[in-house]
């Protein structure tokens, strides 16, 4: 017998935009900490099928010490406040995370930060860092990146993978549905070579609970 599926539990006011001093705050430290020569940013999510920059350089790029993980709500890129949706970050872990460095191009930088910081720390869930990843064909360079704060109030933690089915199942946002966002992430991870089970195994579970939501194509 199947017994149904407690319904979520959504969170309540977890989306706060920072104000315009606080953004300001934050990008200044970031950039009083730039290291010398050219920008590289990675990316990790949706910066790899979208950029908000121009850049003259796109490598595959491995971080160490970091790993990609849905462990954020999202309420305005791909959810909403009645019916958030899970998005991704960086997490400090054991393993590593595979995704792309683009080299920023020069003359372009101003334009860059601010499409960067509107992008990126808008909520503050994510903190700017620079850290030491492999380049392919560069060797080891600094980049920027963007990593979670797990005491902010976005911060959604780990969940079994059928509670994050029902979440991401029918979520939408400003930028896109929340399954769209997950099977994009996919696709560009396996054009970098690289397979995740537990992300497959994720978007099967969420086309399954869609499948039974809105009907096959056979009925």
């Amino acid at each position: 017998m199947n017994f149904p599926t407690p319904p979520v539990r959504w969170p309540q006011g977890i989306y706060r935009e920072l104000t315009r001093e606080e953004r300001r705050h934050r990008l200044e430290c970031i950039r009083g900490q730039r290291p010398d020569g050219a920008i590289w940013v990675f990316g990790f999510g949706s910066l790899m099928w979208n950029p908000c920059f121009l850049y003259d350089r796109r490598e595959t790029a491995v971080l160490d010490g970091w790993e990609r993980k849905f462990h954020i709500w999202t309420s305005f890129a791909r959810g909403t406040a009645e019916r958030p949706g899970l998005g991704l970050c960086l997490e400090s872990g054991p393993g590593t995370c595979k995704g792309v460095a683009f080299r920023l191009l020069p003359g372009h930088e101003e334009r860059d930060w601010r499409a960067l910081w509107w992008r990126e720390m808008t909520a503050g869930i994510y903190q700017a860092v620079w850290c030491e990843t492999e380049v392919e064909g560069k060797g080891t360079v600094p980049v920027l990146t963007f990593v979670v704060d797990r005491d902010h109030r976005q911060y959604a933690g780990p969940m079994e993978t059928e509670s994050m089915a029902r979440i991401i199942a029918g979520a939408a946002g400003k930028y896109g549905t929340c399954r769209d966002y997950l099977a994009n992430t996919i696709h560009e991870m396996r054009a970098l070579g690289v397979a995740d089970p537990e992300l497959t195994t994720l978007l099967n579970a969420v086309d399954l609970r869609e499948g039974l939501r809105y009907g096959s194509a056979d009925d």
